[in-house]
């Protein structure tokens, strides 16, 4: 990690722990309007998905140290794996408060070992998290701060351990806090096909299809079967380019195994070589398939037309975006005949983002520091 002369000077540094693809795009902003006001941030990251790849894109390779990697489905090994990379952040941190001053705030989006660390040295800690459903007792129990969606019910947060006092409600969806930033790269599909070596027919409908997080504590092995049928009828497809996005390289490997071994066309395919921009690649798509939560609200707030084959506990927010028809839900294969492939104009989208993400974040932050 390089520091400056005046990152040291100062004190009260902003830790950010990111664990997972989806939180790079979320902190950026934060973390660059750090900078510009020269306030430390203190940057780590886990080994996991394409995170690092994405803090690189990001600009800010140097910036972070890797601490621990995922430790796979099994639960004990989760289980240790989240107090070892703890305990690993709790050292690290110590260390680095030399240098950098002391820490006044530790943040996150759903960093188990992170919660547990800053717990461990009586550091301030706000978590966020947006999906209800997922193991939250660490994040409820130890977090000073717990930063929620308004659209979670608290009949939903009473029933999960969240007390009254620790709730902090925000209003939308936490993906505005960086949509509000975001400004499409005419020229993203042609740096992708030279990137990879594969020409993408913009011609074609371009189809981004989303695997599940096979690894994650919620994952239903129905999403599977639905992106296995899917795949089939894509690159069966003459009129669709498909680019699939693995989250991790096991992922990567299971899907080229199922694709040869089913003989399918990889003639209007590309699997990435490299982590790219996923608001990038949402808004040049036609259609977004995804069996997670965060690129498809993404793809949904670009008024990207969006289909999920999330096939765990539906959400506070994915029930939201599906009453207002900004989600469908493919919940079995006789569903994907209701996919409407068909090429799409840009246009604005009914869904305005705004900075009150942002707001209610940097006012906790600093609330925590007082």
């Amino acid at each position: 990690m390089t520091i400056t002369g005046d990152f040291v000077a100062r004190s009260n540094a902003l830790w950010i722990d990111v664990d997972n693809s989806p939180h790079v795009p979320l902190f950026v902003p934060l973390i660059k309007r750090y900078q510009a006001e020269n306030r430390p941030v203190l940057l780590t990251a886990r080994q996991h998905s394409q995170t690092t790849e994405l803090l690189q894109n990001a600009g800010l390779d140097g910036l972070y140290q890797v601490i621990g990697e995922h430790d796979g489905k099994s639960k004990v090994k989760k289980i240790v794996g989240l107090g070892r990379r703890a305990y690993q952040l709790a050292h690290y941190v110590k260390r680095a408060e030399k240098t950098v001053g002391r820490v006044g705030v530790a943040l996150s989006h759903g960093s188990r070992s992170m919660v547990l660390a800053a717990k461990a040295l009586g550091i301030p800690l706000i978590t966020m998290y947006d999906y209800e459903h997922t193991e939250t007792f660490i994040f409820n129990t130890f977090s000073d701060r717990v930063m929620i969606p308004d659209r979670i019910p608290d009949a939903t947060l009473d029933r999960i351990g969240l007390k009254p006092e620790k709730r902090v409600k925000y209003p939308g969806y936490k993906e505005e806090l960086y949509l509000n930033y975001y400004e499409s790269d005419a020229d993203f599909l042609k740096k992708v096909s030279q990137e990879n070596g594969v020409l993408i027919n913009a011609d074609k409908i371009i189809v981004t299809l989303r695997p599940p997080a096979s690894t994650a504590n919620y994952h239903s092995e129905a999403s599977d079967r639905l992106l296995e049928t899917l795949l089939e009828r894509l690159l069966g497809n003459e009129s669709v380019f498909t680019i699939v996005l693995p989250r991790t390289t096991e992922q990567k490997n299971h899907l080229e195994q199922f694709i040869h071994a089913r003989r399918l066309s990889t003639k209007q395919l590309l699997i990435p070589k490299r982590a790219v921009n996923g608001l990038d690649l949402a808004y040049h798509s036609d259609v977004l398939i995804s069996g997670g939560g965060t690129m498809n609200r993404e793809a949904a707030l670009l008024g990207v037309p969006v289909y999920s084959i999330f096939a765990g506990v539906q959400g506070a927010l994915d029930a939201d975006m599906e009453k207002r028809g900004m989600i469908q839900f493919i919940r079995a294969v006789s569903d994907i005949d209701r996919i409407q492939l068909r090429k799409r104009t840009p246009n604005a989208p009914g869904y305005k983002v705004s900075d009150r993400v942002e707001q209610s974040v940097l006012t906790q932050i600093e609330l925590m520091k007082t």
